[in-house]
């Protein structure tokens, strides 16, 4: 990050390091990635964002996080989960 490593690089399944945080459940990247302008609200290939990630992972905690930040609530993937 301090280098300038873009905190919204895709792999090739469209995950960000914020959506693999999330669905690894770990608090403190989540909270670093946030602080450093991560995007709450990047789409996967299935549409999943960070929030529903954290929600389907079920780590309440780190949805909590993400809606206190500014997650959007009402964006649904391709199956249409919000």
């Amino acid at each position: 990050i301090e280098n300038g490593a873009d905190l919204n690089k895709e792999n090739e399944d469209g995950d960000t390091p914020l959506i693999i945080a999330c669905e690894k459940g770990n608090e403190d990247i989540v909270k670093l990635l946030i602080e450093n302008g991560a995007d709450l609200n990047k789409e996967n290939e299935d549409g999943d964002t960070p929030l529903i990630i954290a929600c389907k992972c079920r780590y309440e905690n780190i949805a909590k996080l993400l809606i206190e930040n500014g997650a959007d609530l009402n964006k649904a993937n391709e199956y249409g989960d919000t």
